[in-house]
């Protein structure tokens, strides 16, 4: 497995961590019984995110992504209730870069409003609005680019970044650019 640089792995764990807190509701009230004992209480599960690794494995392959590194639970953001990733590799003869797909039920309002998404610029992905942003850690120049949109009511975030003391062989946003052309179709509408 690569190892993605440790700013923008901090960067990706906080974006999750800033967001954990604006879930909102558990979709549920607690629903104690006779005893109130705290084994006897229960959450109705909340909404799930889209899950970015059902994205099909030939659509993954045909944007030029190495599907043999797929990585589900990418930086362990999963721990964080409501969100899913799914990360893979550049292409074979020379993965340069990791992209990465996140998934959560918080709005893409909630993620653009953190102070860390910063040079917010407005982009199309397909047929959908979107913004692409970078983070402080990306450097200058940057390493990596991030793109976020709405998607059938979940926030999904492209993000392209150099592996870990790999060569920037690319513009990451050229790069982020075209992978997330060629998915935007496998996302909920």
């Amino acid at each position: 497995m690569r190892v993605m640089g440790g700013r923008r792995f901090a960067a990706v764990c906080a974006s999750a961590l800033v967001l954990a807190g604006c879930t909102g509701s558990t979709q549920g009230t607690p629903a104690a019984s006779e005893s109130s004992s705290p084994e006897s209480t229960t959450v109705a599960a909340g909404p799930e995110p889209f899950d970015p690794c059902t994205i099909p494995k030939s659509a993954v392959t045909a944007s030029g992504l190495d599907v043999s590194t797929e990585r589900p639970d990418f930086a362990g953001i999963t721990t964080y209730p409501g969100w899913k990733n799914c990360a893979w590799d550049g292409p074979s003869d020379n993965p340069w870069y990791f992209f990465l797909v996140q998934s959560s039920i918080n709005s893409l309002d909630q993620y653009l409003s953190s102070p860390q998404n910063v040079g917010q610029v407005p982009v199309q992905v397909g047929p959908r609005a979107a913004v692409q942003h970078n983070i402080p850690g990306d450097g200058m120049p940057p390493e990596g680019c991030s793109v976020a949109l709405d998607a059938g009511g979940n926030l999904i975030i492209f993000i392209l970044h150099k592996i870990g003391s790999k060569d920037l062989l690319g513009d990451p946003c050229s790069e982020l650019a075209k992978h997330a052309e060629d998915l935007q179709s496998y996302l909920p509408k």
